[in-house]
C-alpha cells in the first residue's frame, strides 16, 4: 500500500509522540530529548493538517507560523496556542549547551498532542480517530 503524502506525515507524528511517550521520566531523559520529539509530532500533524485544506506547508519548524496558516485557512487554533512553545525544541534545546527549562507537564502535553493527531487523523481517515 502507498501512502499518500498527508498519512505519511500522521503516521511519523505518531511514532515520534510514541518517542515523547516513552521519554516521559525527568530523571532518565532531558525536557530537551522529549520536548525535541514532541514538537516533531506537532510540526508534522499540522502540515498534515494544512495538506488536507489544500495548503502547501512552509518548511519551518516554526509551530506559531503553521498556526497562524491553519487559522488563514479558517480553522479555529486557540486551543491549540499552547503548543507553540515546544518549537524552542526544534533547534534551541539540541543545540544549547545549557538551556534553561520550560518545566512543561509531560502528561499534559503528550495528552494534547494525541488529541491533535487523533483531530487530524478524522479529517483524513474519517473512523481512525479511535485508532491513535
Amino acid at each position: 500500500m502507498v501512502l499518500s503524502e498527508l498519512e505519511g506525515l500522521l503516521r511519523i507524528a505518531m511514532a515520534d509522540l510514541e518517542t515523547a511517550e516513552a521519554s516521559i521520566d525527568p530523571a532518565v531523559f532531558r525536557e530537551g530529548a522529549w520536548g525535541f520529539w514532541l514538537q516533531q509530532a506537532v510540526e508534522k500533524a499540522l502540515k498534515a493538517w494544512l495538506l488536507q485544506l489544500g495548503g502547501d506547508p512552509p518548511l519551518t519548524h516554526d509551530l506559531r507560523r503553521l498556526l497562524l496558516l491553519l487559522e488563514a485557512e479558517g480553522v479555529a487554533t486557540a486551543d491549540l496556542e499552547p503548543l507553540a512553545q515546544l518549537t524552542v525544541y526544534a533547534v534551541q534545546f539540541r543545540y544549547d549547551a545549557d538551556p534553561a527549562p520550560l518545566g512543561l507537564d509531560r502528561e499534559t502535553f503528550n495528552r494534547q498532542v494525541k488529541e491533535l493527531i487523533c483531530r487530524v487523523q478524522a479529517l483524513v481517515v474519517p473512523g481512525s480517530e479511535a485508532e491513535a
